[in-house]
Protein backbone atom coordinates (compact mmCIF):
# COMPACT_ATOMS: atom_id res chain seq x y z
CA UNK A 1 0.00 0.00 0.00
CA UNK A 2 1.49 3.29 -1.07
CA UNK A 3 1.11 6.26 1.23
CA UNK A 4 2.78 9.62 1.60
CA UNK A 5 4.08 10.17 5.15
CA UNK A 6 4.20 13.64 6.67
CA UNK A 7 7.70 14.29 8.06
CA UNK A 8 6.63 17.41 9.97
CA UNK A 9 6.32 17.77 13.76
CA UNK A 10 3.37 15.35 13.94
CA UNK A 11 5.17 12.78 11.85
CA UNK A 12 2.15 10.48 11.87
CA UNK A 13 -0.06 11.75 9.06
CA UNK A 14 -0.49 9.56 5.97
CA UNK A 15 -2.22 10.17 2.67
CA UNK A 16 -4.30 7.11 1.74
CA UNK A 17 -6.54 6.72 -1.33
CA UNK A 18 -10.29 6.84 -0.75
CA UNK A 19 -10.66 3.52 -2.60
CA UNK A 20 -8.61 1.76 0.07
CA UNK A 21 -10.68 3.34 2.83
CA UNK A 22 -13.86 2.24 1.05
CA UNK A 23 -12.46 -1.28 0.86
CA UNK A 24 -11.78 -1.17 4.59
CA UNK A 25 -15.36 -0.07 5.25
CA UNK A 26 -16.68 -2.95 3.12
CA UNK A 27 -14.58 -5.38 5.16
CA UNK A 28 -15.80 -3.87 8.43
CA UNK A 29 -19.36 -4.36 7.20
CA UNK A 30 -18.64 -7.99 6.37
CA UNK A 31 -17.05 -8.42 9.81
CA UNK A 32 -20.18 -7.05 11.46
CA UNK A 33 -22.37 -9.46 9.51
CA UNK A 34 -20.12 -12.42 10.32
CA UNK A 35 -20.21 -11.62 14.05
CA UNK A 36 -24.01 -11.36 13.96
CA UNK A 37 -24.35 -14.63 12.04
CA UNK A 38 -22.20 -16.37 14.65
CA UNK A 39 -24.07 -14.90 17.59
CA UNK A 40 -27.47 -15.81 16.11
CA UNK A 41 -26.45 -19.30 14.97
CA UNK A 42 -29.26 -21.86 15.41
CA UNK A 43 -26.70 -24.20 17.03
CA UNK A 44 -26.64 -21.91 20.07
CA UNK A 45 -30.39 -21.90 20.70
CA UNK A 46 -31.39 -23.16 24.13
CA UNK A 47 -27.86 -23.19 25.52
CA UNK A 48 -27.01 -21.45 28.80
CA UNK A 49 -23.75 -19.64 28.01
CA UNK A 50 -23.28 -16.82 30.51
CA UNK A 51 -19.59 -16.27 29.74
CA UNK A 52 -20.30 -16.45 26.02
CA UNK A 53 -23.01 -13.78 26.29
CA UNK A 54 -20.61 -11.44 28.09
CA UNK A 55 -17.96 -12.01 25.41
CA UNK A 56 -20.54 -11.37 22.69
CA UNK A 57 -21.46 -8.05 24.30
CA UNK A 58 -17.80 -6.95 24.38
CA UNK A 59 -17.25 -8.11 20.80
CA UNK A 60 -20.35 -6.27 19.59
CA UNK A 61 -19.21 -3.05 21.26
CA UNK A 62 -15.73 -3.38 19.69
CA UNK A 63 -17.19 -3.99 16.22
CA UNK A 64 -19.38 -0.90 16.63
CA UNK A 65 -16.33 1.18 17.57
CA UNK A 66 -14.44 -0.17 14.55
CA UNK A 67 -17.38 0.79 12.33
CA UNK A 68 -17.38 4.31 13.74
CA UNK A 69 -13.61 4.62 13.32
CA UNK A 70 -13.78 3.38 9.72
CA UNK A 71 -16.56 5.85 8.98
CA UNK A 72 -14.49 8.73 10.36
CA UNK A 73 -11.61 7.81 8.04
CA UNK A 74 -13.75 8.68 5.01
CA UNK A 75 -14.98 12.00 6.40
CA UNK A 76 -13.54 15.14 4.84
CA UNK A 77 -14.26 18.83 5.56
CA UNK A 78 -16.80 20.44 3.21
CA UNK A 79 -14.35 23.34 2.87
CA UNK A 80 -12.93 22.09 -0.44
CA UNK A 81 -16.36 22.11 -2.11
CA UNK A 82 -17.18 25.54 -0.66
CA UNK A 83 -13.93 27.10 -1.85
CA UNK A 84 -14.50 25.86 -5.41
CA UNK A 85 -17.91 27.50 -5.37
CA UNK A 86 -16.51 30.77 -4.03
CA UNK A 87 -14.04 30.87 -6.91
CA UNK A 88 -17.03 30.65 -9.29
CA UNK A 89 -18.54 33.85 -7.89
CA UNK A 90 -16.12 36.06 -9.79
CA UNK A 91 -17.25 34.43 -13.05
CA UNK A 92 -20.92 34.79 -12.05
CA UNK A 93 -20.38 38.52 -11.38
CA UNK A 94 -18.93 38.94 -14.86
CA UNK A 95 -21.78 37.03 -16.54
CA UNK A 96 -24.65 38.66 -14.63
CA UNK A 97 -23.26 42.17 -14.21
CA UNK A 98 -24.15 42.01 -10.51
CA UNK A 99 -22.01 42.61 -7.46
CA UNK A 100 -21.97 39.43 -5.34
CA UNK A 101 -20.46 38.61 -1.97
CA UNK A 102 -20.24 34.96 -0.93
CA UNK A 103 -20.09 34.19 2.79
CA UNK A 104 -18.92 30.75 3.96
CA UNK A 105 -19.94 29.29 7.33
CA UNK A 106 -19.16 25.93 8.91
CA UNK A 107 -16.46 25.03 6.38
CA UNK A 108 -14.89 22.54 8.81
CA UNK A 109 -18.07 20.41 8.93
CA UNK A 110 -17.17 16.82 8.00
CA UNK A 111 -19.03 14.88 5.30
CA UNK A 112 -18.54 11.52 3.63
CA UNK A 113 -15.97 11.67 0.80
CA UNK A 114 -18.50 9.99 -1.52
CA UNK A 115 -20.94 12.80 -0.78
CA UNK A 116 -18.34 15.53 -1.25
CA UNK A 117 -17.45 14.13 -4.69
CA UNK A 118 -21.07 14.51 -5.84
CA UNK A 119 -22.02 17.80 -4.23
CA UNK A 120 -20.21 20.37 -6.33
CA UNK A 121 -22.33 20.31 -9.52
CA UNK A 122 -25.74 20.34 -7.75
CA UNK A 123 -24.64 23.14 -5.41
CA UNK A 124 -23.27 25.08 -8.39
CA UNK A 125 -26.75 24.97 -9.96
CA UNK A 126 -28.27 26.41 -6.77
CA UNK A 127 -25.65 29.18 -6.54
CA UNK A 128 -26.18 30.03 -10.22
CA UNK A 129 -29.93 30.28 -9.68
CA UNK A 130 -29.37 32.57 -6.69
CA UNK A 131 -27.06 34.80 -8.75
CA UNK A 132 -29.19 34.84 -11.91
CA UNK A 133 -32.79 34.73 -10.60
CA UNK A 134 -32.51 35.62 -6.93
CA UNK A 135 -30.20 38.61 -6.62
CA UNK A 136 -31.32 41.92 -8.10
CA UNK A 137 -29.16 44.27 -10.16
CA UNK A 138 -27.31 47.01 -8.24
CA UNK A 139 -29.88 49.62 -9.37
CA UNK A 140 -32.82 47.42 -8.28
CA UNK A 141 -31.20 46.80 -4.89
CA UNK A 142 -30.61 50.51 -4.28
CA UNK A 143 -34.23 51.24 -5.20
CA UNK A 144 -35.36 48.58 -2.71
CA UNK A 145 -33.20 50.07 0.04
CA UNK A 146 -30.74 47.17 0.02
CA UNK A 147 -26.93 47.25 -0.16
CA UNK A 148 -25.66 47.40 -3.73
CA UNK A 149 -23.77 44.11 -3.28
CA UNK A 150 -25.94 41.01 -3.09
CA UNK A 151 -25.04 38.29 -0.62
CA UNK A 152 -25.06 34.50 -1.03
CA UNK A 153 -24.40 32.57 2.17
CA UNK A 154 -23.15 28.99 1.95
CA UNK A 155 -23.25 27.22 5.31
CA UNK A 156 -22.88 23.71 6.71
CA UNK A 157 -23.62 22.19 10.12
CA UNK A 158 -23.99 18.70 11.54
CA UNK A 159 -27.34 18.05 13.20
CA UNK A 160 -27.54 14.59 14.73
CA UNK A 161 -26.59 12.03 12.08
CA UNK A 162 -27.25 14.49 9.24
CA UNK A 163 -25.29 17.32 7.67
CA UNK A 164 -27.33 20.34 6.62
CA UNK A 165 -25.91 22.44 3.80
CA UNK A 166 -27.73 25.70 3.10
CA UNK A 167 -27.54 28.15 0.19
CA UNK A 168 -29.27 31.42 1.11
CA UNK A 169 -29.44 34.76 -0.71
CA UNK A 170 -30.84 38.18 0.19
CA UNK A 171 -32.48 38.75 -3.18
CA UNK A 172 -36.05 39.13 -4.42
CA UNK A 173 -37.22 35.66 -3.41
CA UNK A 174 -39.07 33.10 -5.54
CA UNK A 175 -41.84 34.47 -7.73
CA UNK A 176 -44.99 32.70 -6.64
CA UNK A 177 -46.99 34.07 -9.58
CA UNK A 178 -44.49 32.93 -12.23
CA UNK A 179 -43.97 29.51 -10.72
CA UNK A 180 -47.71 28.90 -10.28
CA UNK A 181 -48.45 30.08 -13.82
CA UNK A 182 -45.85 27.75 -15.32
CA UNK A 183 -46.99 24.88 -13.09
CA UNK A 184 -50.58 25.33 -14.27
CA UNK A 185 -49.44 25.42 -17.88
CA UNK A 186 -47.79 22.04 -17.30
CA UNK A 187 -50.91 20.64 -15.64
CA UNK A 188 -49.34 20.33 -12.19
CA UNK A 189 -52.14 22.36 -10.56
CA UNK A 190 -55.70 23.19 -11.53
CA UNK A 191 -56.67 26.65 -12.72
CA UNK A 192 -58.42 27.41 -9.43
CA UNK A 193 -56.00 25.55 -7.17
CA UNK A 194 -53.99 27.66 -4.73
CA UNK A 195 -51.23 25.45 -3.27
CA UNK A 196 -49.47 26.36 -0.05
CA UNK A 197 -45.88 27.63 -0.42
CA UNK A 198 -44.23 24.34 0.66
CA UNK A 199 -46.17 22.43 -2.03
CA UNK A 200 -45.61 25.04 -4.71
CA UNK A 201 -41.84 25.33 -4.23
CA UNK A 202 -41.49 21.57 -4.87
CA UNK A 203 -42.42 21.97 -8.53
CA UNK A 204 -39.10 23.70 -9.28
CA UNK A 205 -37.50 20.25 -8.98
CA UNK A 206 -39.66 18.83 -11.78
CA UNK A 207 -37.63 17.80 -14.87
CA UNK A 208 -37.47 20.64 -17.39
CA UNK A 209 -39.23 23.15 -15.13
CA UNK A 210 -38.09 26.76 -15.58
CA UNK A 211 -39.67 30.20 -15.36
CA UNK A 212 -36.94 31.86 -17.46
CA UNK A 213 -38.22 33.53 -20.61
CA UNK A 214 -34.94 32.97 -22.45
CA UNK A 215 -32.23 30.33 -22.27
CA UNK A 216 -28.77 31.53 -21.22
CA UNK A 217 -25.54 29.79 -20.29
CA UNK A 218 -26.62 30.20 -16.63
CA UNK A 219 -30.25 29.11 -16.63
CA UNK A 220 -33.44 28.56 -18.58
CA UNK A 221 -33.06 24.89 -19.56
CA UNK A 222 -34.86 23.55 -16.50
CA UNK A 223 -32.24 20.92 -15.71
CA UNK A 224 -30.30 22.37 -12.77
CA UNK A 225 -32.73 21.75 -9.92
CA UNK A 226 -33.69 18.41 -11.45
CA UNK A 227 -30.02 17.38 -11.22
CA UNK A 228 -29.99 18.47 -7.58
CA UNK A 229 -33.10 16.43 -6.83
CA UNK A 230 -31.68 13.31 -8.49
CA UNK A 231 -28.37 13.65 -6.65
CA UNK A 232 -30.06 14.07 -3.28
CA UNK A 233 -32.20 11.00 -3.90
CA UNK A 234 -29.08 8.97 -4.66
CA UNK A 235 -27.45 10.25 -1.45
CA UNK A 236 -30.50 9.38 0.71
CA UNK A 237 -30.94 13.10 1.33
CA UNK A 238 -33.82 15.54 1.27
CA UNK A 239 -34.30 19.14 0.15
CA UNK A 240 -36.04 22.04 1.85
CA UNK A 241 -36.95 25.36 0.23
CA UNK A 242 -38.00 28.58 1.93
CA UNK A 243 -38.59 31.97 0.33
CA UNK A 244 -39.70 35.40 1.47
CA UNK A 245 -40.81 37.96 -1.10
CA UNK A 246 -38.28 40.78 -1.30
CA UNK A 247 -36.03 39.19 1.35
CA UNK A 248 -34.47 36.20 -0.36
CA UNK A 249 -34.57 32.43 -0.70
CA UNK A 250 -32.99 29.48 1.06
CA UNK A 251 -32.33 25.96 -0.21
CA UNK A 252 -31.27 23.45 2.45
CA UNK A 253 -29.85 20.00 1.79
CA UNK A 254 -30.05 17.34 4.51
CA UNK A 255 -27.57 14.50 3.94
CA UNK A 256 -26.56 11.51 6.12
CA UNK A 257 -23.08 11.83 7.62
CA UNK A 258 -22.21 8.31 6.48
CA UNK A 259 -23.53 6.32 3.53
CA UNK A 260 -22.08 2.96 4.59
CA UNK A 261 -23.81 2.24 7.90
CA UNK A 262 -27.26 3.26 9.04
CA UNK A 263 -28.98 3.09 12.44
CA UNK A 264 -32.38 1.52 11.84
CA UNK A 265 -35.48 0.12 13.49
CA UNK A 266 -36.18 -3.35 12.03
CA UNK A 267 -39.87 -4.13 11.44
CA UNK A 268 -41.74 -7.24 10.32
CA UNK A 269 -44.94 -7.25 8.28
CA UNK A 270 -46.00 -10.74 7.36
CA UNK A 271 -42.97 -12.51 5.93
CA UNK A 272 -41.26 -9.27 4.91
CA UNK A 273 -38.70 -7.23 6.85
CA UNK A 274 -38.42 -3.46 6.62
CA UNK A 275 -35.89 -1.01 8.06
CA UNK A 276 -36.62 2.58 9.07
CA UNK A 277 -33.76 5.05 9.62
CA UNK A 278 -33.86 5.83 13.34
CA UNK A 279 -33.87 9.61 12.76
CA UNK A 280 -37.29 9.55 11.04
CA UNK A 281 -39.07 7.44 13.68
CA UNK A 282 -41.05 9.67 16.05
CA UNK A 283 -42.64 6.94 18.15
CA UNK A 284 -44.12 3.44 18.16
CA UNK A 285 -47.78 3.22 19.21
CA UNK A 286 -50.42 0.57 19.81
CA UNK A 287 -53.71 2.15 18.65
CA UNK A 288 -57.10 1.59 20.14
CA UNK A 289 -60.30 1.28 18.10
CA UNK A 290 -61.60 4.83 18.90
CA UNK A 291 -58.36 6.29 17.52
CA UNK A 292 -58.86 4.76 14.05
CA UNK A 293 -61.00 6.28 11.32
CA UNK A 294 -61.64 4.96 7.82
CA UNK A 295 -62.67 7.20 4.92
CA UNK A 296 -64.14 6.13 1.61
CA UNK A 297 -66.59 3.46 0.48
CA UNK A 298 -63.85 1.09 -0.70
CA UNK A 299 -61.79 1.15 2.47
CA UNK A 300 -60.16 4.46 1.54
CA UNK A 301 -57.67 6.38 3.57
CA UNK A 302 -57.34 5.24 7.15
CA UNK A 303 -56.47 7.79 9.79
CA UNK A 304 -54.88 7.50 13.21
CA UNK A 305 -55.72 9.97 15.96
CA UNK A 306 -52.64 10.71 18.02
CA UNK A 307 -52.96 13.24 20.85
CA UNK A 308 -55.77 15.08 19.09
CA UNK A 309 -54.15 15.08 15.63
CA UNK A 310 -55.20 12.88 12.74
CA UNK A 311 -52.36 11.19 10.81
CA UNK A 312 -52.73 9.33 7.48
CA UNK A 313 -51.98 5.61 7.60
CA UNK A 314 -49.87 4.02 4.85
CA UNK A 315 -50.52 0.33 4.35
CA UNK A 316 -47.31 -1.15 2.95
CA UNK A 317 -49.28 -4.07 1.48
CA UNK A 318 -51.25 -1.66 -0.69
CA UNK A 319 -48.28 0.55 -1.49
CA UNK A 320 -46.36 -2.41 -2.89
CA UNK A 321 -49.43 -3.89 -4.61
CA UNK A 322 -49.31 -7.22 -2.82
CA UNK A 323 -52.24 -9.06 -4.37
CA UNK A 324 -54.34 -10.98 -1.88
CA UNK A 325 -52.68 -9.43 1.15
CA UNK A 326 -54.79 -9.85 4.27
CA UNK A 327 -55.19 -6.42 5.88
CA UNK A 328 -55.38 -6.90 9.62
CA UNK A 329 -57.39 -4.45 11.77
CA UNK A 330 -55.18 -1.61 12.95
CA UNK A 331 -55.85 -2.10 16.69
CA UNK A 332 -54.25 -5.55 16.32
CA UNK A 333 -51.05 -4.05 14.87
CA UNK A 334 -48.17 -1.84 15.94
CA UNK A 335 -47.87 1.54 14.20
CA UNK A 336 -44.56 3.27 13.56
CA UNK A 337 -45.08 7.04 13.34
CA UNK A 338 -42.48 8.54 10.99
CA UNK A 339 -41.66 12.09 9.94
CA UNK A 340 -41.75 13.11 6.28
CA UNK A 341 -41.35 16.40 4.44
CA UNK A 342 -45.16 16.53 4.08
CA UNK A 343 -45.94 15.70 7.68
CA UNK A 344 -46.04 12.54 9.81
CA UNK A 345 -47.59 9.27 8.67
CA UNK A 346 -48.23 5.96 10.43
CA UNK A 347 -46.98 2.59 9.14
CA UNK A 348 -48.79 -0.52 10.48
CA UNK A 349 -46.57 -3.57 11.08
CA UNK A 350 -46.86 -6.87 12.90
CA UNK A 351 -43.77 -6.53 15.04
CA UNK A 352 -40.89 -4.24 15.97
CA UNK A 353 -37.91 -6.59 16.04
CA UNK A 354 -34.82 -4.62 17.00
CA UNK A 355 -32.70 -1.52 16.63
CA UNK A 356 -29.53 -2.21 14.64
CA UNK A 357 -26.72 -0.45 12.83
CA UNK A 358 -27.04 -2.08 9.43
CA UNK A 359 -24.81 -2.38 6.39
CA UNK A 360 -26.41 -0.58 3.45
CA UNK A 361 -26.35 -1.98 -0.08
CA UNK A 362 -27.94 -0.36 -3.15
CA UNK A 363 -30.70 -2.14 -5.05
CA UNK A 364 -29.48 -3.24 -8.47
CA UNK A 365 -31.00 -4.73 -11.61
CA UNK A 366 -34.77 -5.17 -11.48
CA UNK A 367 -34.76 -4.38 -7.77
CA UNK A 368 -33.66 -0.82 -8.60
CA UNK A 369 -37.27 -0.16 -9.63
CA UNK A 370 -38.62 -0.88 -6.13
CA UNK A 371 -40.48 2.22 -5.02
CA UNK A 372 -39.77 4.29 -1.91
CA UNK A 373 -36.57 2.53 -0.94
CA UNK A 374 -33.03 3.70 -0.14
CA UNK A 375 -31.67 0.18 -0.70
CA UNK A 376 -31.41 -2.99 1.34
CA UNK A 377 -30.06 -3.64 4.81
CA UNK A 378 -28.05 -6.80 5.45
CA UNK A 379 -28.93 -8.21 8.86
CA UNK A 380 -26.81 -10.41 11.07
CA UNK A 381 -29.32 -13.24 10.75
CA UNK A 382 -28.56 -13.45 7.04
CA UNK A 383 -31.92 -11.85 6.18
CA UNK A 384 -32.42 -8.74 4.07
CA UNK A 385 -34.65 -5.80 5.00
CA UNK A 386 -35.92 -3.12 2.64
CA UNK A 387 -34.85 0.35 3.87
CA UNK A 388 -37.86 2.63 3.44
CA UNK A 389 -37.72 6.18 2.11
CA UNK A 390 -40.56 7.69 4.12
CA UNK A 391 -40.79 10.89 2.07
CA UNK A 392 -41.75 8.87 -0.99
CA UNK A 393 -44.04 6.68 1.10
CA UNK A 394 -46.18 9.66 2.08
CA UNK A 395 -48.12 9.61 -1.18
CA UNK A 396 -49.08 6.01 -0.51
CA UNK A 397 -50.93 7.02 2.63
CA UNK A 398 -53.78 8.22 0.44
CA UNK A 399 -53.84 5.13 -1.75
Amino acid sequence: MSAATDTGPDGGLMRVSSQKISRLMDLVGELSLSVSETVHSPDLEGLELAAFDAAVHRLTMIVREVQDAATELRLVPVDEVFKRLRRMVRELERQTGKSIEMVLEGEDTAIDKLVADQLYDPLLHVVRNSADHGLETPDERRAAGKPQTGRITLSAAQIGSEVRITVADDGRGLSRDKILKRARERGLFGSDEEPDPATLWKVIFQPGFSTAETVTNLSGRGVGMDVLNATMTALRGRIGVDSRAGQGSEVSLHIPVSLAFLDCIILRLGARLYALPIDVVSEIVQPSAPDIMGIGAAGGTEMLRLRGRWLPVCRLERFYDEAGADLRPLPAMVLAVVATADGPIALPVDEVIDRQQVVMKPLAGRLARVRASWGCALLGTGEVALVLDCNRLHGGAAA
